[in-house]
């Protein structure tokens, strides 16, 4: 069996995480999910000189693919969550592209108007989007996503996408959820173990919106 870029055999029962290779696997997934295509990453790498899994000065676009697509990245180089996003990320723009026949490259969850909304109560992160392989829209703090068991924070807090607009209709008083009125009364939203805490705008303007 091939090893993956990221690892090191000695031997037939010896793999090892190459330290140099696996600090750039999460920076390959940042980029995909930050919207750029598998072209442009080629060239991201290119331009930072970082050289090919055969040791090449330019990254086929079939490798970075398998990156983003090897199971056994998990959880030693990437967390489970940062991987099954990037799936979901793929299946997104396919169905883009059988549908428009085009690629979007606007930036990953960039129109969800709780993204950047959300902020760790523990470390001052975002709070990530993720997709689960049930279909179940999560939020939880993006060093956790990223770094999994090596995260530094200590907020284990999961909040799901029904949870939050929930609470959020309650303290504004909404009967549904709109993202007009949120994006024009929310300065964030921080969650940590203890609470979820909604800071407001100073001049909110709810009272034309909300009717």
């Amino acid at each position: 069996m091939r090893t993956p870029y990221g690892y090191t055999r000695y031997d037939l029962s010896t793999v090892t995480i190459n330290e140099e290779q696996a600090a750039m696997v999460n920076p390959i997934y940042d980029l995909y999910l930050q919207g750029k295509s598998l072209g442009g990453i080629v060239d991201a790498l290119k331009e930072q000189g970082i050289p090919s899994p055969a040791g090449k000065p330019v990254w086929a676009r079939a490798a970075v693919d398998n990156i983003l697509s090897n199971r056994r990245y998990v959880p030693y180089i990437i967390s489970e969550d940062r991987f099954w996003e990037a799936q979901f990320e793929k299946d997104r723009r396919t169905n883009l592209a059988d549908n428009n026949r085009t690629r979007k490259t606007a930036r990953y969850n960039s129109q969800n108007v709780l993204s950047g909304l959300l902020i760790c109560g523990e470390c001052g992160r975002n709070y990530r989007r993720i997709t689960r392989p049930s279909g179940e829209v999560v939020w939880r703090c993006a060093d956790k996503v990223e770094n999994g068991k090596q995260a530094t924070c200590s907020n284990m807090v999961t909040v799901t996408d029904d949870e939050i607009r929930g609470i959020i209709c309650a303290q504004l008083g909404l009967e549904a959820f709109d993202k007009a009125v949120v994006g024009e009364a929310i300065e964030a939203i921080e969650i940590s173990s203890i609470e979820i805490v909604l800071q407001m705008k100073t001049t909110p303007s709810l009272g034309m919106q909300a009717m």
